[in-house]
């Protein structure tokens, strides 16, 4: 069995190729993929596909500091869907944001940075491994804004095979880029970071 990606809700599909039409005019996309701007700007945006698309949950610093055990599940938040585009070799990424509700989908960011390329890397290299492909792995992506840091997660819905998280580069000092981490070691190995922004951020310090 394949590491399963679930697949984009249709609201953020629609709302990624509403938004298509005014970012293929921007001029930083003409630079970077300029094929690829060539072909939304000859009218494919309503039908544009997305290569991949995966879900990205968000993690604060408290949320990290506070964690315990093994489960990330009610402290990461989904944050927005991330839409790999793909034309003629060049390929960028476009992210639609979620509400709350979850009901909710616009157009938030595109991405013309070449690291965005590393997330399908990593999960195709780990699909590579038997016991990952064996499982039962649902695939996403972990950051944490405030460390710079961005991991695969893979999460197995039927809780039988315990969650891995790989961080993708670039990577800071307490991680290590494509290491395979329970949540226990990844927590540990950011704990110490996020506690101390946390501790330089406290309004109370320096207080008499």
């Amino acid at each position: 069995m394949a590491i399963r990606i679930p697949a984009a809700p249709a609201r953020s599909i629609a709302a990624l190729r509403a938004a298509l039409p005014s970012v293929a005019t921007r001029a930083a996309l003409a630079r970077v993929a300029p094929r690829l701007a060539a072909s939304l700007t000859a009218g494919k945006a309503a039908s544009m596909a997305p290569a991949l698309s995966y879900q990205v949950y968000t993690l604060g610093l408290s949320d990290l500091a506070a964690a315990n055990g093994n489960d990330l599940k009610a402290a990461a938040k989904p944050s927005l869907w991330r839409h790999v585009l793909v034309s003629d070799g060049e390929a960028i990424t476009a992210d639609t944001s979620i509400d709350r509700t979850g009901a909710h989908h616009r157009f938030a960011a595109l991405n013309l940075n070449p690291a965005a390329a590393a997330v399908p890397s990593t999960i195709e290299a780990l699909e590579q491994d038997r016991k990952i492909a064996d499982a039962s792995y649902e695939a996403s992506l972990l950051q944490i804004p405030a460390l710079g840091v961005r991991a695969v997660w893979l999460h197995d819905p039927t809780a039988v095979s315990p969650d891995i998280l790989v961080p993708v580069p670039p990577v800071r000092s307490d991680l290590v880029a494509e290491r395979r981490y329970s949540v226990a070691e990844f927590v540990g190995a950011l704990k110490h970071a996020a506690l101390k922004i946390l501790a330089d951020d406290d309004p109370r310090k320096g207080a008499t």
